[in-house]
């Protein structure tokens, strides 16, 4: 799949997580995650406290999708049908082949290995679908569970930017770490 027909949002699955297209009925899982202090302490948007707040950011992530520069997923386990948690590829750039990970999981669901199923099925869609050359993740340097994920797919942190980002009303510094399909491929494409 090409760049320019990446538009429609597939349907990825993993062993345990459906990776499918973004709706506003996902609203309350969104209140759930984006309303966990903790679970936003490395993010850049403040915890969110009504379903009319999270129904806005759903809505905004469905905006960017229209632009063509974004693919946004739900995550949802398989097992009970629950949103979990939500992953994107975005600042998608077709000319260079290049995009940016993100992804945050409802807190309930940390340490079991579900970010990693989510984080690699992006990834291959990413090169093997779009035709990707490098992906790229701007991580804040305090969270180290993150960085530590991007890093068992073979992430190599490149860049350090001090005071990139006003986040909770302070100035916070960021990691840029990125990933080649070539160095993907020699790794034998997991995080394993």
């Amino acid at each position: 799949m090409s760049l320019s027909k990446a538009r429609k949002i597939p349907t990825l699955e993993t062993q345990r997580l459906r990776l499918r297209e973004l709706a506003i009925s996902d609203a309350p899982a969104f209140l759930d995650i984006h309303s966990d202090e903790e679970t936003l302490q490395y993010w850049s948007n403040e915890p969110v406290s009504k379903l009319s707040e999270a129904e806005a950011i759903v809505q905004k992530n469905l905006d960017w999708v229209d632009t063509g520069t974004c693919l946004f997923w739900a995550i949802e386990e398989l097992k009970s049908g629950e949103v979990i948690g939500s992953c994107t590829l975005f600042s998608i750039d077709g000319q260079n082949r290049r995009a940016e990970v993100g992804y945050i999981l409802n807190r309930d669901y940390w340490g079991g290995g579900l970010a990693s199923e989510a984080l690699q099925a992006m990834i291959e869609f990413g090169f093997d679908q779009m035709e990707l050359h490098r992906l790229e993740a701007d991580t804040d340097p305090r969270n180290a569970a993150s960085i530590a994920l991007l890093e068992k797919f073979g992430f190599v942190k490149e860049g350090f930017f001090r005071e990139r980002w006003r986040v909770h009303g302070q100035w916070l510094d960021s990691d840029m770490l990125g990933l080649l399909k070539s160095d993907y491929a020699r790794r034998g494409g997991s995080g394993d």
